[in-house]
């Protein structure tokens, strides 16, 4: 790894430690307006993916997109594009609680726990995440770059 990699990682771990001892509902070091369109974001990546709204997500997603999934196997942007347009993924309930944003100039954090019902590949189900996602602002927009899941268990 490259210094200037290592040096991103550091800073991205750094941001995640800061954003999950953050005891407000959100941090950040930016003006409101972003967290705000990021909040924005968050449900509306929602609702697209809800609708399979492929014009939305491939806008939305980074070229370099990937999903870190609840099973421990990772996806890439074509796969998980590939699971909305083919039908296999149809979420019909994504509410999102507990959000929380922290920007760090051109990358933002939001984490938060996801609601999710619907069926995959017909089979139904319902799952409580805890979830981060990373964000990368270009061109004046800000694109998911990365999604982590973690399904909470009922205890």
């Amino acid at each position: 790894m490259n210094g200037f990699a290592s040096k991103c990682s550091v800073l991205l771990l750094v941001g995640v430690a800061i954003g999950a001892i953050a005891e407000r509902p959100s941090y950040s070091q930016s003006s409101g307006g972003n967290e705000k369109t990021l909040l924005n974001l968050q449900h509306d990546w929602a609702e697209a993916r809800k609708k399979s709204d492929m014009a939305f997500l491939e806008n939305f997603y980074g070229s370099e997109f990937t999903v870190g999934n609840m099973d421990g196997f990772e996806s890439s942007r074509a796969e998980d594009l590939a699971m909305f347009s083919s039908g296999d993924m149809k979420p019909a309930i994504i509410t999102d609680r507990e959000l929380k944003v922290a920007i760090y100039g051109q990358a933002a954090m939001v984490t938060g726990i996801e609601h999710l019902e619907g069926t995959y590949k017909g089979h139904p189900g319902q799952f409580d995440l805890r979830f981060t996602n990373v964000f990368v602002n270009r061109d004046h927009r800000w694109q998911l770059v990365r999604h982590q899941s973690t399904p909470i268990s009922k205890r």
